[in-house]
């Protein structure tokens, strides 16, 4: 779990060029906490919005969009939990949704 915290931290916040594909790293790292917490790939993508196949194809190599990134990023480095991600996800698809994210309207 250090060496997972320690990844996530040493990366920049704010990227000057493109972001670049995941490294084998990242999805290792992922992997590996995943497994370590006796995870299903269902359950520990759909924290971050993400459905089960998708999550196979990130850790299979495929390119994690920058949004999903962050996520994982704040997540390993403990600045959002689980509860806050479950808050998140539940404003999201609330009725009052649209009105938070239009406001004025």
């Amino acid at each position: 779990m250090e060496l997972l915290d320690n990844h996530w931290q040493a990366q920049p916040l704010v990227q000057t060029r493109p972001a670049e594909p995941s490294s084998a790293v990242d999805r290792v790292l992922i992997i590996a906490y995943r497994k370590k917490k006796k995870e299903s790939q269902r359950r520990f993508w759909a924290r971050f919005g993400v459905t089960q196949s998708r999550g196979s194809r990130f850790e299979s190599g495929a390119e994690i969009p920058p949004p999903v990134s962050i996520l994982l990023g704040l997540y390993f480095t403990k600045t959002v939990s689980d509860a806050d991600l479950g808050r998140a996800e539940r404003v999201l698809h609330s009725h009052d949704a649209a009105a938070l994210l239009n406001p004025g309207q």
